[in-house]
C-alpha cells in the first residue's frame, strides 16, 4: 500500500466528513462522550485535568464529552491559539464565555491563560485530527500547533497520554498517509466505537 501525500489525504478525509449526515455526526458524538468519559475515569484521578478542545464544523463532536467530564468532577481546559503557532490553555465549563481568537473564525475562552507547565495535574490530552493510524501517526490540518505542544509536553517530562479523536473510518492502517519526524505521534485513538492504544496490531483490509 502506498501512502497518500498529506494534501491528497486531507482532501479525501475532509470530503468524507462533508458527506456524513447530521444523524451520523450526532451518533458519533454520543459514542465519543460515552467511551471518552469511561477511559478518562480509568486514566485520570477524580479532580484531575483533561485537555480537550471545542470541535467546529464537521469535526467529531466533543461538546457532550466535555460536559460529561465537567459533571464528573474533572477540570477541563481547552486551547487558545497564540502567535508563533503555540497553544495556551484556558479553563472551560458549559458556562464559559467565548470570543473570537487569533483566528477570527474560532471562538476561544476569554479567561486566564496557562502553559502546560502550569497544569501539573494534566492527565489526558484529547487531540483533534483528520485521521490517525495504527502506528500512532496523526494527520492534523497543517498548522503544527499540536505537534509543537506535544513535543514541548514530552520535553517537560509530562507523560499524559495524547489521544487523537476521529470518526471510525478515519482510523486507518499504518502507512496510509505520509508522516514526517516533526509530526508528533499519539498514544491512543478515540473513535465513537472504541478506544485503541497505539501502536497496535497490524490492520488488514
Amino acid at each position: 500500500m502506498r501512502a497518500l501525500n498529506k494534501d491528497q489525504a486531507r482532501r479525501d478525509f475532509l470530503r468524507l466528513r462533508r458527506e456524513m449526515t447530521d444523524a451520523d455526526k450526532a451518533n458519533a458524538a454520543s459514542g465519543l462522550a460515552r467511551l471518552g468519559l469511561a477511559r478518562a475515569q480509568e486514566l485520570v484521578p477524580r479532580g484531575g485535568t483533561v485537555a480537550g478542545y471545542l470541535s467546529v464544523g464537521s469535526e467529531p463532536g466533543t461538546g457532550e464529552l466535555l460536559e460529561g467530564l465537567c459533571r464528573a468532577g474533572y477540570r477541563v481546559v481547552v486551547p487558545v491559539c497564540e502567535p508563533g503557532r503555540r497553544l495556551s490553555w484556558c479553563d472551560w465549563t458549559p458556562e464559559t464565555v467565548l470570543a473570537p481568537g487569533l483566528h477570527g473564525s474560532l471562538l476561544e475562552p476569554t479567561g486566564e491563560r496557562f502553559a502546560a507547565a502550569d497544569l501539573p495535574e494534566l492527565g489526558l490530552v484529547l487531540v483533534p485530527a483528520l485521521a490517525a493510524d495504527s502506528s500512532g501517526g496523526r494527520m492534523g490540518k497543517g498548522g503544527g500547533y499540536y505537534d509543537r505542544f506535544l513535543a514541548r509536553l514530552r520535553a517537560d517530562g509530562n507523560p499524559a497520554p495524547a489521544a487523537a479523536v476521529v470518526y471510525d473510518h478515519e482510523f486507518v492502517p499504518a502507512g496510509s498517509f505520509e508522516t514526517t519526524p516533526l509530526d508528533a505521534a499519539v498514544d491512543a485513538v478515540l473513535t465513537p466505537s472504541e478506544w485503541r492504544q497505539v501502536p497496535s496490531e497490524p490492520m488488514y483490509t
